[in-house]
């Protein structure tokens, strides 16, 4: 492949026909991350590429069949005709106004009618809720996507915004569904306004998605919050 993607054989398939016989070769590879997070509002870019091998090369045409109300994919793009492999960036956008929050199936199709072949992929798309800040700071973490095996730790950085006037401590924390996801608690000190934070995995846990939110809390118990993903998966 050209690039670099993660997760090629669970995001997409490999699809091989001619195996043998006097049928022509053919053999399609595609993929990228298997799990986008967004907010309402976000216009997120998305990493693909296609490999092709086949004794005709044709035209493959690559879109999306399937989208959450709300949510927009594209560009579409196409591997020309004659190549064999091509990559590129596409962008999901999630309207304001989209409050299905959690996990949301987004499926591409790729179609060669030169070759009568059209394979799929599926995408989980996890729409997090708003951040919720208050009148006197908000917080925000990035990246807002962790990869992991269960069992695993990974880190990200959360980033606090503080109005004018605000300089007190903020301790955050982590608000999961899980006690077997978790978040080391740290302490921005006064004046302090992001820090890396190291989040950890359960080997119990079961390979699907998990939206939490970090909490940012002061010392008078006011809190802002925004949300995370844990991508579980098993490479």
């Amino acid at each position: 492949m050209p690039r670099s993607l993660p997760r090629l054989a669970v995001l997409a398939c490999a699809l091989a026909l001619g195996c043998g016989g006097d049928t022509p070769y053919y053999r399609l590879d595609w993929g990228g991350e298997d799990t986008i997070t967004a907010a309402p509002g976000d216009t997120v870019p998305y990493d693909i590429a296609i490999q092709r091998i086949a004794d005709n090369l044709g035209e493959v045409r690559v879109r999306a069949v399937i989208v959450p109300e709300g949510v927009t994919f594209g560009p579409e793009f196409s591997l020309p005709q004659g190549e064999t492999t091509f990559s590129t960036t596409t962008n999901v956008t999630v309207s304001r106004g989209v409050t299905t929050y959690g996990v949301n199936p987004l499926q591409l199709v790729a179609e060669d009618p030169a070759n009568n072949v059209t394979a799929r992929g599926n995408i989980s798309l996890m729409i997090l809720e708003p951040p919720e800040p208050n009148e006197a700071f908000s917080v925000a973490v990035e990246p807002r996507q962790v990869n992991l095996t269960p069992g695993q730790s990974g880190q990200t950085t959360v980033t606090v915004t503080r109005a004018e006037g605000f300089t007190g401590a903020l301790t955050i924390t982590l608000e999961s569904p899980s006690t077997r996801l978790t978040a080391d608690p740290i302490t921005l000190a006064p004046g302090e306004t992001s820090a890396q934070v190291r989040v950890a995995t359960d080997r119990s846990l079961t390979v699907l998605p998990y939206a939490v939110k970090f909490v940012a809390t002061d010392e008078t118990g006011r809190t802002a919050k925004t949300g995370f993903t844990f991508n579980l998966n098993l490479i």
